[in-house]
């Protein structure tokens, strides 16, 4: 093994701790924490981009983690599962055999998807879906400095419990959401729910459950009465602070 790439020592103790602060998440907050406290020793970044896919669920929104402030612009090309960012570079990571990458930000046109590597480029790595299994794919961000070797050897050392960690924190979420729906919500009005967070209109709401506009009007005005909330963007808020959807808070006005 190169010397460069070989762990000695302080940074053994460091792995042995991030290893097994891993296996304790099970929430988004221990998750965050862990991504931007222990994991940043080896690799130091600034911005966490989370693909998770299922066969049931190939394309989900993606998750974003980040220690500063993104402008909404950029976060929602970092969210978006079909976005000019995300999307291509996980198809190049596959068309490399799925091994780790590093790209340079001046590999990249000036866009508001440029704006949000920083200037140090990034490095992505996964764990690609077999037989069924569900799979995942991170991009890391703004680095201090730009990525190389020892953080490719790095980034596959830890993959295996990034990707446990990430599928814990999302079967999690999923548990508490069930239990809390069940209790407060209809499995219908969850659903409507979740397409209020998304921004769908009525119509479109109609449309995506197949059921007429006047319906899901009477839904959301349940759906309002129960979370006591004031309008939609409340609704969507409430649902997501207490885990009966999951996904990022509706974009301020």
């Amino acid at each position: 093994m190169n010397h460069v790439m070989s762990l000695v020592g302080e940074e053994l103790e460091r792995l042995q701790l991030a290893l097994e602060a891993s296996i304790r998440v099970s929430r988004r907050s221990q998750f965050y924490l862990w991504v931007q406290g222990a994991l940043q020793s080896f690799l130091p970044h600034e911005t966490l981009v989370c693909v998770c896919s299922t066969p049931e669920d190939p394309r989900t929104a993606n998750e974003v983690f980040s220690r500063s402030l993104i402008p909404a612009v950029v976060e929602d090309i970092l969210a978006d599962p079909n976005g000019a960012l995300v999307a291509p570079l996980r198809a190049a990571w596959q068309r490399a055999g799925q091994a780790p990458l590093t790209m340079p930000a001046a590999a990249f046109p000036p866009s508001p998807a440029r704006a949000g590597l920083g200037e140090g480029g990034l490095l992505c790595h996964g764990v690609g879906g077999s037989k069924g299994m569900t799979a995942s794919f991170f991009v890391f961000l703004g680095w201090p400095r730009p990525p190389g070797p020892r953080e490719r050897y790095l980034v596959e050392l830890l993959m295996p419990h990034l990707h446990l960690a990430l599928l814990r924190m999302r079967e999690g979420e999923q548990t508490v959401a069930s239990a809390a729906t069940g209790a407060l919500l209809s499995p219908r009005e969850a659903q409507v729910l979740g397409c209020m967070r998304d921004g769908k209109t009525n119509q479109q709401i109609g449309g995506i459950l197949d059921i007429s506009p006047l319906t899901v009007k009477n839904h959301v005005q349940r759906i309002l009465r129960k979370l006591n909330a004031n309008n939609r963007a409340q609704a969507v808020a409430s649902g997501v602070a207490s885990g009966l959807i999951a996904g990022r808070l509706p974009p301020r006005d």
